[in-house]
């Protein structure tokens, strides 16, 4: 019987519209990035100036914006410091396991640098969200 009532809790307080809402375009942006990162043999331009640690930048940008936007719509309230934290967190996490995966993929290699590049990327992404909401707010 107790099992019962906490289940029934469980689903009372989940808010499934929420969810789509808010955190499906996370999970269908992270595979969109698990997609790019599995095509093999890929060449960047201007390889001698590090681009695609700037692709990566690009890359994990929409993910950070993403990120505290399901934060920020399904937690309440979340600190300023609590919300980057997080995201600089979900992005490294994220970022390891891309580069884990791309060590597989012929043809590509895995980086600690990609993975510095990755956070920047998300960070800007969660700053920008907070610029977005502070901008949206004084409307």
């Amino acid at each position: 019987m107790q099992g019962r009532i906490w289940t029934g809790y469980i689903m009372e307080s989940w808010n499934w519209s929420k969810f789509q809402r808010f955190w499906f375009p996370v999970i269908f942006y992270s595979g969109i990035i698990f997609y790019a990162s599995s095509v093999p043999n890929v060449k960047t331009p201007w390889q001698e100036i590090q681009f695609d640690k700037f692709l990566h930048i690009l890359a994990y940008l929409p993910f950070g914006f993403l990120l505290a936007r399901g934060m920020c719509n399904t937690r309440g309230s979340v600190s300023r410091g609590m919300l980057l934290g997080t995201v600089l967190l979900v992005s490294f996490l994220y970022g390891v396991s891309d580069e884990v995966h791309q060590s597989f993929v012929p043809g590509r290699d895995a980086g600690m640098i990609d993975v510095i590049a990755d956070i920047i990327g998300g960070v800007i992404g969660g700053s920008i969200y907070l610029l977005f909401l502070r901008y949206i707010k004084s409307e």
